[in-house]
């Protein structure tokens, strides 16, 4: 019993040791690296309110119109937004990948 209890306590120690070196490791992202990102996240943000002011266009347009036209003009305005949105959301994981490390 105090030998297992002996082995918990030492390695718990190693553990708390070897945590701050680890973390002291982690190197700041080079210039390049935060300009790159950057950028991604401005087309990113560009693309958003691309896709939701075509969005709010569609909606202004569909409420112009009447019954079932009406609902399936909101019906595609809803999915062209998520489409797009998800387009920039998968060209924004690409550009971060693409980035200069």
């Amino acid at each position: 019993m105090r030998r297992s209890n002996l082995i918990a306590g030492l390695l718990v120690i190693l553990v708390l040791s070897a945590a701050p070196s680890i973390s002291a490791r982690r190197q700041k992202q080079t210039p390049e690296r935060v300009a790159a990102i950057k950028k991604c996240d401005d087309d990113y943000n560009k693309a958003v309110k691309q896709a939701n002011a075509d969005y709010k266009a569609a909606v202004k347009s569909a409420n112009k119109q009447t019954g079932m036209a009406r609902a399936e003009s909101l019906a595609h305005a809803r999915k062209a937004k998520s489409q797009a949105l998800a387009a920039a959301n998968l060209a924004k994981e690409q550009c971060v990948a693409k980035a200069p490390r």
